[in-house]
């Protein structure tokens, strides 16, 4: 994979007002087959449809609504949603953004050249932008690039919350975005409206469409699960015929630094979030205040849907009914998980890796710090590692490692110090007698301490995709130290199935993950094989041990998860939430590290207690079921149990019978 040709486009930028640049031509390319329409003529064509009516129709039919009330629901739901696309906001947008990135970023790269291939593309075919997301600057950063390079503005889809922001709210949907609730449920005249509402903007290509198919903002700097909803909404034209082909663009945004680096760290913890609202916007100011270095963003190669689903799918049977009444067969289900899994892949794949991670990923495994030179020379040789594995690391071969070091300590100074003694250490609350007399106090102490060493975590979350395939199978040899293939592949489906929340495979992919990791360690001399039994070289013990203890603090969490799971009672059938399941385990991590029977704070991430209920579902060691509306589960204990033992094959645990006194599970209130 070659590396694409990245250009600073606030270079240019710095040489001219901010006026001036909001007030460049602007005219961007049009698909071929849009008939031009005012945002209101949108509205009505939603309002109008067969899909709509048809809904409107049988829900006056099933409940006590009239039509006329069912259709005034409607253009209540399609107003809330709509867009706008007005010139005026959105020059002063690009006035107000260019000023704002000059201020918070040194640089902001983009693969210039993909991007202007990609707009004389998108004269031909529809076209959905599919950016990660890992910042609120993402969908700011898609439109400011957009507008920079005279590419079509996107409509974004963005939560309803942004809606309720005084002035923010308006100056967004004039700008291009159109706002959707969180959650549906069951309400299928809304359903109907927002289905009706991106098709028609895809079948007639008023503008590319942009939203995330991870769903929501990643607080841990890994990609999320992706999520396949809007996405069989926007891909629905093509299988029901109505376009001929659609283009889907997988992007990668990549920070040095992001701005809500502090807050995700918080909100892991269980801190919640601010509300978004123009105030909190307003007092967040200080931040212009700081460096975050620069962005990367990248434009990865085209997909057409057209290309992916020859062979796979039979789009004929679509005509056997009305377009808006087809229903995806299992076949077109599992293209669009494919399709979905294959985008988020594509992000990780064009990701530019700062040499902060690299840093961060040192500096996690060495807690109470190191020495510059130390340091220096490890991050030397991960990095090396990461470019064996195709990676795109931020760092030409002629700057002198030492200073790219120390500049990545310097823009993380709130995190880590470089001391007078050339020691490098993080910069956590210090433990004096007063603070830690009470219990209450030791808990302070110890979420300050999480706090800082979470952010380093969300640093070293940003290599994981590229080491996670090859680390589980050098975990795979972390017990016995050697085994066969067949016994290696064993294990290294479990793992990939256990962590299967917390890290992107393909489904249905696991042997060709296998012999891709196998033959790369090998061809690396990290693996030998002596009479068909594989084991770890001498001069690949250290890479072994270090993707140990990047990977080990995901199952310890897990581990975690099921001592708490496995204190509820057998004959407690009440289940418990989420939120109380998470909640529990955390404050059984809490207690095992302020007595210092373990040492990784990741332990006490809420997202990583989350993922391990949601993958003890899918692998039937816990119930999910609904009461009154909410979800709720309960652990099997046998396989709860069973599941503990084979985790603790992989890693050291504490011995909680003799040293825990274990909190019970909470049930359902």
């Amino acid at each position: 994979m070659s590396r694409p040709e990245f250009e600073d486009i606030l270079e240019a930028k710095r040489q001219y007002s901010d006026l001036g640049f909001s007030m460049e031509a602007y005219d961007p390319p049009r698909y071929k087959h849009c008939k031009p329409r005012t945002p209101e003529k949108v509205k009505e064509d939603v309002l109008n449809s067969t899909r709509v009516l048809s809904v409107i129709e049988q829900l006056a039919a099933e409940t006590d609504q009239s039509e006329d009330e069912l259709l005034s629901q409607a253009r209540t739901m399609v107003h809330e949603m709509g867009h706008n696309q007005r010139m005026r906001s959105i020059r002063f947008f690009a006035y107000f953004l260019n000023k704002i990135f000059k201020t918070l970023y040194k640089k902001i790269y983009v693969n210039g050249n993909d991007l202007e291939k990609l707009a004389k593309m998108s004269k031909d075919q529809p076209v959905l932008l599919l950016p990660s997301h890992r910042s609120y600057i993402d969908f700011l950063m898609m439109s400011y690039v957009s507008y920079c390079y005279d590419f079509p503005l996107p409509v974004i889809a963005a939560g309803v919350d942004f809606m309720g922001m005084k002035f923010v709210g308006t100056l967004l949907r004039n700008c291009g975005a159109y706002f959707m609730r969180r959650s549906f449920g069951s309400d299928r005249l809304y359903w109907a409206v927002f289905t009706e509402y991106v098709q028609t903007l895809i079948r007639n290509g008023d503008s590319p469409m942009e939203f995330f198919v991870e769903g929501t903002r990643s607080r841990t700097s890994k990609s999320l699960s992706p999520k396949f909803g809007l996405l069989s909404a926007a891909i629905e034209p093509f299988l029901n015929g109505s376009v001929y082909d659609i283009t889907v663009v997988p992007i990668s945004i990549s920070y040095d630094r992001r701005l809500e680096e502090t807050l995700y760290a918080r909100e892991l913890l269980g801190i919640p979030k601010p509300k978004e609202s123009t105030s909190g916007l307003v007092k967040a100011r200080s931040v212009l205040q700081e460096d975050y270095g620069s962005i990367h963003v990248c434009f990865g190669e085209p997909m057409s849907v057209r290309k992916l689903a020859e062979g796979r799918i039979d789009r004929s049977v679509h005509g056997l009914h009305p377009r808006h009444m087809s229903m995806f067969t299992s076949e077109e289900q599992t293209f669009v998980q494919h399709l979905a899994h294959q985008v988020v892949l594509a992000q990780q794949k064009y990701m530019v890796i700062s040499p902060w991670s690299l840093v961060a990923a040192v500096l996690s495994q060495h807690p109470q710090g190191l020495l510059l030179e130390k340091l220096v020379n490890e991050v030397v040789w991960l990095k090396k590692q990461a470019v064996g594995l195709g990676a795109f690391v931020d760092w030409s071969a002629k700057e002198d490692p030492s200073s790219v070091v120390k500049s990545a300590l310097e823009l993380h100074h709130h995190v880590v110090t470089l001391g007078a003694n050339g020691r490098v250490a993080l910069n956590l609350p210090p433990q004096t007698r007063t603070k830690m007399e009470t219990e209450m106090a030791r808990k302070h102490w110890l979420m300050e301490e999480a706090e800082v060493r979470l952010m380093v975590v969300t640093g070293t979350n940003q290599l994981l995709h590229v080491f996670v395939r090859i680390a589980l199978v050098l975990m795979a040899l972390s017990k016995d130290g050697s085994g066969t293939r067949d016994e290696l592949f064993t294990i290294f489906r479990f793992l990939r199935r256990v962590l299967g929340k917390d890290f992107i495979f393909m489904p249905g992919q696991d042997k060709q993950d296998f012999d891709t990791a196998v033959q790369y360690l090998f061809r690396a001399h990290v693996l030998e094989e002596d009479g068909g039994s594989v084991r770890v070289s001498d001069s690949g013990k250290k890479l072994q041990s270090f993707l140990h203890e990047m990977f080990s603090p995901f199952l310890l969490g897990y581990w975690m998860m099921c001592q708490y799971l496995l204190t509820a009672s057998p004959d407690d059938s009440r289940g418990s939430t989420t939120q109380q399941l998470t909640r529990g385990a955390q404050d059984m991590a809490a207690t095992l590290l302020r007595n210092g029977l373990v040492k990784r704070f990741e332990i006490l991430s809420l997202d990583m207690l989350g993922n391990s209920i949601t993958s003890f579902v899918s692998m039937g060691a816990v119930k999910r079921f609904k009461s009154n509306g909410h979800a709720l589960f309960l652990p099997v204990q046998g396989e709860i149990l069973a599941l503990s033992k084979q985790i603790e094959n992989f890693i050291a645990v504490p011995d909680l019978k003799t040293t825990l006194q274990v909190i019970p599970v909470k049930s359902r209130l």
